[in-house]
């Protein structure tokens, strides 16, 4: 595994984390501000790996959050094809990419909507 490379641009408010190299880079936006950089292996036939992270605005980001964590809705990856739904979860629950995002599961109920009250009269 190669070193763990950070730079950010200043100007543009973004933050570059490099893991590996390759030529077979597919972007997967994780919010609107995070963006996976995937090799999914298929190409080479090896198993998916993370290439890096970008993190558009992200002093902006930092000072609104102020270090509480960030929560991102996993639900708009579903609508990826089924492979690569597998390839993105396999890489963004282990190392390297889980040193610098940490992937939680919470529950939201679903409550099916209550019926709406009909006033009898008399």
């Amino acid at each position: 595994m190669n070193e763990t490379k950070i730079n950010y641009d200043e100007e543009g408010d973004i933050l570059y984390v490099s893991f590996e190299k390759s030529e077979h880079v597919t972007g997967i936006q994780l919010a609107d501000n995070i963006l996976l950089r995937l090799d999914t292996g298929k190409a080479t036939g090896t198993v998916p790996k993370a290439v890096g992270l970008t993190f558009i605005s992200f002093e902006r980001m930092k000072s609104y959050y102020q270090n509480r964590p960030f929560n991102v809705s996993l639900t708009n990856l579903r609508s990826l094809p089924e492979e690569l739904w597998q390839a993105v979860l396999s890489v963004i629950t282990t190392p390297p990419v889980s040193d610098f995002l940490a992937v939680g599961l919470s529950l939201s109920p679903q409550v099916p909507p209550l019926p709406e009250h009909v006033q009898v009269t008399a």
